[in-house]
């Protein structure tokens, strides 16, 4: 891997910290007392955190996963930004890091859309949870 991807990998992994300690804490495993991440090596690999496998973070990779669709669409959009740098959120569905089906609280998304923002995985000025929930809500889709 290159060094760009290398430092978008590990950012992507604070981000996955943040996720991971907040409400729900997506990507933990309490039984396992660890955390999903991405690997280096000459592919991309996710380590899932319930089952310890490496996961090829590519559609044909799903069957190690041991999370759904929401989560599967978010692994795949950073899978997106760590290889090529281009903003991905959302790219593969489920509406990214303001997705409001998460079953997080309008504060744990701010922590999360606040982190994103802050490596770079979302423009800086990108808008704030609040702001994309009040829209949903407006929508009826939240």
């Amino acid at each position: 891997m290159k060094t760009e991807q290398i430092e978008r990998m590990n950012k992507i992994n604070e981000l996955i910290e943040v996720i991971a300690s907040v409400d729900r804490r997506f990507f933990y495993s309490k039984s396992k007392d660890r955390t999903g991440k991405f690997i280096e090596g000459k592919k991309l690999f996710y380590i899932d955190e319930y089952t310890g496998e490496k996961v090829y973070p590519y559609y044909s990779g799903r069957k190690k996963f041991s999370h759904g669709g929401t989560l599967w669409g978010l692994v795949n959009d950073f899978r997106e930004w760590i290889i090529t740098g281009k903003l991905s959120n959302g790219n593969n569905g489920y509406g990214g890091l303001y997705c409001p089906h998460w079953g997080y609280t309008a504060e744990g998304m701010a922590k999360v859309v606040t982190k994103g923002k802050e490596i770079g995985f979302l423009k800086k000025d990108a808008p704030r949870y609040e702001d994309v929930l009040k829209q949903y809500k407006a929508r009826g889709l939240a």
